[in-house]
């Protein structure tokens, strides 16, 4: 599922090279930033009788291996990165390590999230022309339902607020959640993606969720870009482009919305191919925050592929804890140690910089993925 994109400097003896990721393309050139645009209030209260129960579903050790062969390189210095998988609603780090023994930086967005950057010196020709990078994560992952009581009188209590900081982030505009273009703008008002005044966000999530799972297809292009104004254009995205439409449409109404990029804690099948594309359990789904509720999880491209119920609702609200986060939202921005500053849209999948003498013409990998209790 993934292909290869080649990063060269102008002089040959210094090589870069980098991954597009699983699900939508890395972009190495700078967007501008976005301003903040303060969202409608939404009052208190309107999500009454809905609540997330979480469970402990399975504990697991998620291995993932990335070898790269190049015969016409001549490497003094290999520098992988992989992001730390971080504590989630769905998810809680027990244990991270690599091989080769890896730094921890921090990235340099506003989330600021945790990479693992792995420098390899070479020291002997074994080195010269490949490399392996491997990754070990222990994680306990928990099952969430959203329920509804009708009978609920009052808001659920046990349920921490969102902080001004997180809620501000997790309402900002960026290059991917473009929602004051007018495209989107344009986009939104045909498709009735207004909250109505009495609709919470419970309500208004399942709204739009509806209206994605039924007007559009699933489709993988690998070069795609999953920006939310060129995807308002479309009738066909992947699990990337749909959770970043409808993260950005609950942005633009006020609620905090975000996306989780990751893999099935699932082993992948040796030979699986989408699309003519070697897959190894990539996926993107949502999240958004209800008031007196939390974090709610979705995934709208399982819905469009599984869900053949009238109201396409059956994975609105719905984790079995089954799915392994590596990094929140795109955009993760850090130094590679050799190549300056990097911007990964999507990052489910080791990166990889080198120095050295020749070319990438006999450039190969293999990966692998594997989860076990």
């Amino acid at each position: 599922m993934p292909s290869a994109k080649a990063l060269l400097a102008a002089a040959i003896t210094f090589v870069a090279l980098s991954f597009v990721d699983a699900v939508a393309q890395d972009n190495v050139i700078e967007r501008p930033s976005q301003p903040a645009a303060e969202g409608p209030k939404i009052p208190s209260g309107l999500n009454r009788g809905f609540s997330i129960v979480r469970t402990p579903a399975k504990r697991v050790t998620a291995t993932l291996t990335f070898a790269v062969d190049i015969p016409s390189v001549k490497a003094d210095t290999w520098v992988f990165a992989m992001p730390v998988p971080p504590n989630l609603p769905g998810q809680t780090l027990v244990n991270a390590s690599t091989t080769p023994a890896s730094e921890r930086i921090t990235d340099k967005s506003v989330l600021k999230r945790i990479i693992r950057r792995s420098r390899i010196e070479v020291v002997d020709d074994s080195q010269t022309s490949s490399a392996q990078f491997r990754c070990d994560d222990e994680i306990q992952l928990f099952a969430r339902s959203l329920q509804f009581d009708k009978r609920a009188t009052s808001a659920n209590p046990s349920v921490d607020s969102l902080s001004d900081k997180d809620r501000a982030i997790f309402l900002r505009a960026t290059p991917e959640y473009d929602f004051q273009s007018e495209a989107f703008q344009k986009w939104k008002t045909k498709n009735r993606f207004r909250r109505i005044r009495t609709e919470g966000e419970v309500r208004f999530a399942q709204r739009v969720f509806q209206r994605l799972a039924n007007t559009y297809q699933y489709s993988y292009v690998p070069s795609e870009d999953r920006t939310a104004s060129l995807l308002c254009q479309s009738d066909a995205t992947d699990c990337g482009g749909l959770s970043t439409l409808f993260a950005t449409v609950m942005r633009s109404e006020g609620v905090p919305a975000r996306i989780l990029s990751g893999r099935w804690a699932i082993s992948a099948n040796p030979g699986e191919t989408i699309n003519d594309q070697p897959y190894y359990q990539y996926h993107v789904i949502a999240e958004f925050y209800a008031q007196d509720v939390g974090w709610i999880p979705l995934d709208t491209s399982s819905a469009i592929i599984h869900d053949r119920t009238q109201t396409k609702l059956q994975y609105f609200g719905q984790s079995d804890g089954d799915f392994i986060t590596y990094h929140v939202d795109p955009g993760v921005e850090f130094d590679t140690d050799l190549h300056g500053d990097y911007r990964a849209a999507y990052f489910q999948i080791p990166l990889m910089w080198l120095t050295g003498e020749g070319n990438l013409d006999q450039f190969s990998h293999q990966e692998s993925w594997t989860v076990k209790p």
